[in-house]
C-alpha cells in the first residue's frame, strides 16, 4: 500500500491531512517491525517537528479507531503500533527484542471459525505471538 492510498482513506473517514499524520504514516509504512509511540515521537523529533505526547496518543487513537492500526502487546513491552495491512503474528526476540512479522497458514482461520461455530462466541479479533531468540541472539 502507498501513502497517498492511505491518505486517501484517511479522507474518506473524514480525517485532515497534517504534517503530524501523514509522517506517522509513512514511518509506520517503511517500519520493519512495530513501533511504540515512544519510538514515533522520536522520529518525528529527527524530522524536526517538535511534538508532545499527547499529540502522538491522539494520532495513534485515531487511526487505531479508523481501523489504520493494530495495538501490539506483547510480554513486559509498551504498547506497539504497526499498519493493518493485513493480518499477521510476530516472533519476539527475548534477548534483543527485535519483532519480525509473520504470515501463517489458512489453518488458524479455519480454527477460528470451528471455535466461533462451537462455542457461539464472537470473535473480533486475535493476537498469536512466538518468544524465543532469534538467530542473531542463539
Amino acid at each position: 500500500m502507498t501513502l497517498d492510498l492511505l491518505l486517501q482513506k484517511v479522507k474518506k473517514v473524514g480525517g485532515r491531512i497534517t504534517k503530524t499524520r501523514t509522517m506517522v504514516l509513512e514511518f509506520l509504512l517503511s517500519a520493519t517491525e512495530p513501533l511504540s509511540a515512544t519510538d514515533l515521537l522520536l522520529l518525528l523529533k529527527e524530522q524536526g517537528l517538535n511534538i508532545n505526547r499527547t499529540t502522538i496518543y491522539r494520532e495513534l487513537n485515531f487511526l487505531s479507531h479508523h481501523q489504520f492500526l493494530k495495538e501490539v502487546r506483547l510480554i513486559g513491552e509498551p504498547s506497539l503500533f504497526e499498519l493493518q495491512l493485513e493480518h499477521c503474528h510476530h516472533l519476539v526476540c527475548l534477548k534483543c527484542h527485535a519483532v519480525k512479522k509473520i504470515k501463517l497458514c489458512n489453518y488458524l482461520e479455519s480454527q477460528e471459525q470451528q471455535i466461533m461455530k462451537k462455542e457461539k462466541f464472537k470473535i473480533s479479533d486475535h493476537s498469536l505471538e512466538f518468544y524465543g531468540l532469534c538467530h542473531l541472539c542463539q
